[in-house]
C-alpha cells in the first residue's frame, strides 16, 4: 500500500460538516454477512489514497433494532472491519511525494513512478544521475509488505541498491517500518479505518480478520482490498523471490543503506554460502567491486559463476572497459538497454556507450539514441552538442543549444546556458559562435561579468581589440561592485593591453591587481615578472618570479606550466647573476615537471654553477665571470 498522509481531527471535520447533516457522513447502514453493519455509499479520497469500499459489522446486537435513528444511532458502536478497498493514480501518487524528493539526486530531482503488474516502478533523475527500481507488493495476511527489486543506476558512485534504499527512507512517512529490502506497513487496515471513521463521527472497528487480496490494475491506478474472507494472500513469481531473497540479505542491505560496502559485502559473501551461484546476490557482490576499484577480474570472475557476464546489467559494462575488452563492455550496455523502461536511465546508459566507441560515426549514432530515449533530458543532449562541436556540425550543434535555451526556466537558468554553450563554442575556437552566445546570456543577465568577458575575448579574437578593451574594462568595474573581483577578465585585460595595445606599464598595473587566490594568480606573477623585465624593471621582474614561486608552493605545485619558472630562472642567472635564485625556481620546476629533460637539465647545470662557485671561494679564487650571452642553460627551450 502507498503511504498515507494524516486526515483531519473530527474536530475539524465537525466544524465543517454538521452532525446533524446526515447527508455529510458518506455511511449508511447496511446488512453485511447476516449482520446489521455499517457501509460507505461514496468514494473517500484520503490524499494519495481513494477508499472506495468500506464495511463493518456491528457484533451483539439483539433484534428487532430500531433503525430509526439511522447510523448516528449506531456508528458509535465498536464494530468489526469486513472489507476495505483503496485504490491509488499514479500520478496522483508521483505528485505526491514528489517535493519529498526533489533534491535526492540534486536541485531538481524528477520523481517517476509507473504501474507494474506486482507493484510500482520508481525512477528518479537528477543532475548527478538516474536512479529505477521496483517496488514489488508483497503482502503478508493483513500487513503491507513491499520489497525492492532490480535496482539500477547510471551516472551515481555507488551500488543501486543503496541508492533505492536511502529514497525510500527519505520519502516514506514513520508509519512505515524499513528493514533491508523490505518495507511494511503493519495493520493496514486499521491505519485506514483510524484515518477515516473518526473524521466522520465513528468508531474505529477490529481490524484484526482483514487480509489482502490480489493487486489489480486499471490503466494508470491500482487497487488492492482487504476482506475477512481471505486466506493468505497469493504472491507472484517475481515477489515470492524477492521475499526470499530479502530473507537472507537483511543486515547486509542495512549496510549498503549505511554506505558500508565492505560490510555489506560481507553480509552477501556469507548468503552466497547459503544460497550457492545466486544471481542477484552474486549480482550485488560484483555492483560493490566495480565501485571499490581494482577489483574487476574478482568481481567478474564472481559473475561468471552465476550468470552470462553481459546479462548482468549496466554497471558491469564498467568492469569489462577497465579490464580493457570494449566489445563485451557496449554488449553488456546493449543488453541492459533492451531490457531498461525507465527512459532518462536508458539515455545515460546510451551516452556511456557512445564514450566506449572509437569513431565519430558511432559516437552520435548512440547520442542520437541517447536524445531519442529521453529528448528533455538536459544531460544527454548536452552530451551530443559538445560532440557535435568536436566534430565541427556546428548547424546541429546550435539546434541543441537553442532546445536548451528554451527548455530553461526563467532568466537565471537561461542565462547559464547561455553561458554554458559560449564556453563550449569558445573551447572549440568557434568565437563567431561563442560571440553570439554570450551576447543572449546578456540578454537575460546585462550586468553579468562573466558574460561581458566572455564577450570581450571572443572579438578580441575576431580582431575587435577597441570594443574587446571596453568589455573587458565593464566586467572588471562590475565585477568589483559585486565584491569579488573577475580575475579572469583582469589577466585577459591585462593581455589586451600588452599585446594588442603595447601598453606594457598598465598591463604591469592591471596584472599586479588579481588577487592570490585566483585560479590564474600564477599566470598573472609570471606575466608581471616578464612585462617588468621587458620596460627594465629588473629588481621587479625578481619579485614578480618570487611570487610566483610562493605561489607554486602554496597551491601543490599543480596546474602551472614549468615553463613559468624556467623563465625566472632564466632571468635571474643572465639579468640577475642569481645563481642561488635561480636553483630556486628550478626545483620547484622539477617538483612541476619531474619528468622534464630540459628542466633536470637546467637544473643540473645551475647546481654545477653554483658547487663550482663554492669551490673557487674555499680556494681563494675569484669568482667565474661569464658573459651573459654564453649562459642560456637555464632558458633553454623554455617556451
Amino acid at each position: 500500500m502507498p503511504p498515507f498522509e494524516q486526515s483531519p481531527a473530527p474536530a475539524q471535520v465537525a466544524a465543517a460538516r454538521p452532525a446533524e447533516d446526515e447527508s455529510a457522513v458518506p455511511l449508511r447502514l447496511a446488512v453485511s454477512h447476516g449482520r446489521l453493519g455499517i457501509e460507505l455509499y461514496r468514494d473517500v479520497p484520503l490524499d494519495p489514497l481513494r477508499v472506495s469500499e468500506l464495511n463493518l459489522t456491528l457484533p451483539g446486537l439483539k433484534f428487532p433494532v430500531d433503525l430509526s435513528g439511522g447510523v448516528a444511532a449506531f456508528r458509535h458502536r465498536r464494530g468489526e472491519l469486513q472489507r476495505v478497498t483503496v485504490a491509488v493514480a499514479i500520478t496522483r501518487l508521483r505528485r505526491h511525494f514528489a517535493r519529498s524528493m526533489d533534491s535526492f539526486l540534486g536541485t531538481g530531482t524528477v520523481l517517476d513512478l509507473w504501474p507494474l503488474d506486482e507493484g510500482i516502478g520508481v525512477g528518479l533523475v537528477g543532475e548527478q544521475g538516474a536512479l529505477a527500481f521496483d517496488l514489488l507488493f508483497c503482502p503478508s495476511l493483513g500487513d503491507a509488505r513491499f520489497v525492492v527489486s532490480d535496482a539500477r543506476v547510471a551516472g551515481l558512485a555507488g551500488p543501486a541498491l543503496g541508492f533505492a534504499l536511502r529514497a525510500l527512507d527519505t520519502a516514506l512517512p514513520r508509519e512505515f517500518v524499513r528493514k533491508g529490502r523490505v518495507v511494511r506497513l503493519s495493520r493496514a487496515a486499521h491505519h485506514l479505518a483510524r484515518m477515516l471513521l473518526p473524521a466522520v463521527g465513528a468508531r474505529v472497528p477490529a481490524a484484526t480478520s482483514v487480509n489482502f487480496g490480489a493487486l489489480a490494475r486499471y490503466d494508470d491506478e491500482l487497487c488492492v482490498s482487504l476482506d475477512a474472507s481471505f486466506g493468505p494472500p497469493p504472491l507472484g513469481a517475481a515477489a515470492a523471490r524477492a521475499v526470499e531473497l530479502a530473507g537472507l540479505v537483511a543486515d547486509a542491505d542495512d549496510a549498503i543503506a549505511g554506505g558500508d560496502l565492505e560490510a555489506a559485502r560481507r553480509g552477501y559473501i556469507a548468503a552466497l554460502e547459503r544460497a550457492p551461484r545466486h544471481p542477484e546476490l552474486s549480482r550485488s557482490v560484483a555492483e560493490i567491486d566495480a565501485h571499490s576499484g581494482n577489483r574487476a577480474e574478482a568481481a567478474l570472475g564472481l559473475l561468471l559463476e552465476a550468470l552470462p557476464v553481459t546479462r548482468a546489467g549496466a554497471f558491469v559494462a564498467d568492469l569489462l572497459a577497465e579490464r580493457g575488452d570494449r566489445e563485451l563492455a557496449t554488449d553488456a550496455l546493449s543488453q541492459a538497454l533492451e531490457r531498461e523502461r525507465y527512459a532518462p536511465l536508458a539515455a545515460l546508459c546510451w551516452a556511456r556507450f557512445a564514450e566506449l566507441c572509437s569513431s565519430g560515426a558511432e559516437r552520435m549514432t548512440a547520442l542520437d539514441h541517447a536524445v531519442a530515449r529521453a529528448p528533455a533530458f538536459a544531460k544527454v543532449r548536452w552530451a551530443r552538442l559538445v560532440e557535435r562541436i568536436r566534430l565541427a556540425d556546428v548547424d546541429h550543434a546550435l539546434a541543441d543549444a537553442q532546445h536548451l535555451e528554451a527548455a530553461a526556466r526563467g532568466p537565471r537558468q537561461r542565462h547559464e546556458v547561455c553561458m554554458r554553450v559560449a564556453a563550449a563554442f569558445a573551447e572549440a575556437s568557434l568565437e563567431r559562435e561563442s560571440g553570439r552566445w554570450y551576447e543572449r546570456a546578456l540578454r537575460y543577465v546585462p550586468d553579468a561579468p562573466e558574460a561581458t568577458a566572455g564577450l570581450a575575448r571572443a572579438l578580441a579574437a575576431r580582431g575587435n581589440v577597441e570594443r574587446a578593451y571596453a568589455l573587458f574594462e565593464r566586467a572588471v568595474i562590475t565585477s568589483e561592485q559585486r565584491g569579488v573581483i573577475d580575475a579572469d577578465a583582469l589577466t585577459d585585460l591585462a593581455l589586451l593591453l600588452a599585446d594588442a595595445l603595447k601598453d606594457l606599464p598598465q598591463a604591469v598595473a592591471r596584472v599586479r591587481q588579481v588577487p592570490a587566490s585566483a585560479t590564474r594568480a600564477a599566470e598573472a606573477r609570471y606575466l608581471e615578472g616578464k612585462w617588468r623585465a621587458a620596460v627594465g624593471d629588473d629588481a621587479g621582474a625578481s619579485l614578480a618570479y618570487a611570487r610566483l614561486r610562493d605561489t607554486v608552493e602554496l597551491r601543490g605545485f599543480t596546474g602551472v606550466p614549468a615553463r613559468f619558472l624556467m623563465e625566472a630562472a632564466r632571468h635571474e642567472l643572465e639579468v640577475q647573476d642569481d645563481a642561488i635564485a635561480a636553483e630556486r625556481h628550478l626545483a620547484v620546476a622539477m617538483r612541476l615537471a619531474p619528468r622534464d629533460g630540459r628542466v633536470a637539465r637546467a637544473y643540473r647545470d645551475v647546481a654545477a654553477r653554483i658547487t663550482d662557485a663554492a669551490k673557487r671561494e674555499r680556494r681563494g679564487e675569484p669568482a667565474l665571470v661569464r658573459d651573459k650571452d654564453d649562459d642560456t642553460s637555464a632558458g633553454e627551450d623554455s617556451d
